[in-house]
């Protein structure tokens, strides 16, 4: 059943070109040999401003070429740096193996080790943003952090075009069925950081009452004002609409990271994660 769900869930586009000066190499725990790219904005931290650094994990039929433009674009316009990698299977890493629930996770492991360890960045700076198949990784990671008795919280999570399960995108079954992947419904209730949700309301490959569920199912303490968009769909943010997403995008990281760094007490020094080699299981829904 899983590679059944796996071949039908991951479609990698062929691999995109990269430039190799823009390249950095992570290790993941699964042993695979992944890239990321870190695109640094020149006023991050500077003038009064708190350095933010988003971990940005793609969608479905893109890899790091698909998105470099996009994610330079966003680190200008939201005065940001942000970090990005591909998934096992996906782009340079496509000789690395098949893509899996389990890869995702690793990878997304590997690429905020790798912030917070090589860089020395502060858990409270990183900003875990998903998008569609991203969603998956970054719920899971943001519940991790919440729930670790060693590692801070990280600073905020941004889910775009997010899904409740991958089951549930066909049938709504009312709880995580066996071999259900991405259970994003099951580990949002444990996420302990400020949450937005952004949708598309015409969005058709994965419909807006996904986001509207996962929203009912956050914490009080971890919602912040959802940005759903009519005229949006599933695959882009249109110029129609940009401004309006961006400036929903700043007034969350102003008013709910910025505004809280360095203000959470610290749960202790962090070290090097241990990434599992099959996903974790909360409590279903």
């Amino acid at each position: 059943m899983g590679n059944l769900v796996d071949s039908i869930l991951f479609q990698p586009p062929p691999p995109s070109r990269l430039k190799e000066n823009k390249i950095i190499w992570l290790r993941t725990a699964l042993g695979k040999r992944i890239p990321a790219f870190h695109i640094e904005f020149p006023g991050n931290g500077h003038k009064g401003t708190l350095p933010i650094t988003i971990l940005y994990s793609h969608a479905n039929a893109e890899d790091l070429g698909c998105i470099y433009p996009w994610c330079k674009y966003l680190s200008r316009q939201l005065k940001v740096n942000i970090f990005a990698y591909d998934y096992t299977g996906y782009g340079l890493a496509t000789d690395e193996g098949k893509p899996s629930e389990s890869h995702c996770y690793s990878d997304i492991d590997a690429a905020y080790d790798y912030l917070r360890l090589r860089l020395n960045i502060p858990a409270d700076q990183i900003v875990l943003y998903g998008r569609s198949l991203g969603s998956g990784p970054s719920c899971y990671l943001a519940a991790e952090t919440s729930l670790a008795n060693d590692e801070d919280t990280v600073g905020g999570l941004i889910l775009h075009a997010p899904f409740l399960s991958v089951f549930r995108i066909v049938l709504e079954s009312g709880c995580t069925l066996i071999g259900d992947q991405f259970p994003n419904v099951d580990y949002i209730q444990h996420v302990l950081t400020p949450t937005l949700l952004i949708h598309g309301m015409a969005d058709k490959v994965v419909p807006s009452h996904h986001s509207k569920s996962l929203y009912r199912n956050l914490q009080d303490q971890s919602k912040t004002p959802p940005l759903f968009i009519d005229d949006m769909g599933h695959n882009n943010v249109h110029l129609v609409v940009r401004d309006l997403f961006l400036d929903h995008l700043k007034d969350y990281l102003d008013n709910y990271v910025r505004a809280k760094v360095g203000k959470r007490s610290s749960k202790g020094k962090f070290t090097r994660r241990n990434s599992r080699t099959s996903p974790v299981r909360v409590t279903a829904r």
